[in-house]
């Protein structure tokens, strides 16, 4: 128990070192998941304590992996949840660090492809008997985590989608999702894409939505990150922790 309150106080630390200082692998045990069509994805479980059953699933953007989110787990782990991060079959290898999925794969999918990943995780959460599951996304995976939170709202807690959108084929596919929530949503973006925003909510019908409009973000979940967003990670990150403590 020392051990990981020990571990997630580092990783909290991360948060205010410069992004030389940051992890080059990352934390967590790595876990594989098998998703419906079979693919072999790659993740990586943190506990944050013993015997813990609230848990974050955390999916990355566009041309990225696992390590997106590696400087905020802490700060996670320190509010009471453990994390799974997840690379999904469309990724690369940003943060330079390989994708593993992609890497088994050959190649990036396009980014709909990517959804039974998503479902993998939760399978994965569901069978170890977690009672609080958060999804959180990052751009088209965002979008994404809407819809999968819209189809599981009973195995699902709340949704976190960073800079969302219709990136899809279906340019109706994610506000017909967020028109079937019946779960809490966190939504953020940059001020550059609250368009996009303004098209996903379009539909919206007074569900419990929160809409975080920080003063300091770039696209995506990298506005939680201290080497992309040096003058905002740190408000974007209490003020998601803030979201993440009403499911406590």
């Amino acid at each position: 128990m020392r051990t990981r309150v020990f571990t997630a106080l580092l990783a909290a630390l991360a948060l205010l070192m410069p992004p030389a200082a940051m992890a080059v692998m990352p934390e967590g045990v790595l876990t594989l998941l098998i998703a419906p069509d079979k693919t072999r994805v790659y993740s990586s479980h943190v506990s944050a304590m013993n015997n813990n059953d609230k848990i974050v699933l955390m999916f990355h953007q566009a041309g990225s992996n696992r390590m997106e989110y590696e400087p905020i787990l802490g700060a996670l782990h320190i509010a009471g949840y453990d994390t799974l991060t997840v690379d999904q079959r469309s990724g690369g290898d940003d943060w330079d660090f390989v994708n593993a999925t992609v890497k088994k794969l050959g190649e990036s999918t396009e980014y709909s492809l990517a959804y039974p990943d998503l479902e993998a995780a939760l399978t994965w959460a569901t069978r170890k008997k977690y009672k609080t599951i958060v999804v959180l996304g990052s751009s088209y995976s965002a979008s994404l985590a809407i819809v999968l939170a819209s189809k599981n709202g009973n195995d699902i807690d709340a949704v976190a989608a960073y800079s969302p959108g219709e990136y899809f084929a279906d340019k109706n596919w994610i506000k017909t999702a967020v028109s079937n929530l019946s779960i809490p949503l966190y939504i953020t973006s940059p001020e550059s894409e609250n368009d996009k925003v303004d098209e996903v909510l379009k539909w919206e019908k007074g569900q419990d939505i929160t809409r975080f409009k920080p003063s300091d973000a770039v696209p995506g979940a990298s506005m939680l990150r201290p080497d992309k967003n040096p003058e905002g990670y740190k408000a974007n990150t209490e003020d998601l922790v803030k979201f993440l403590n009403r499911f406590k």
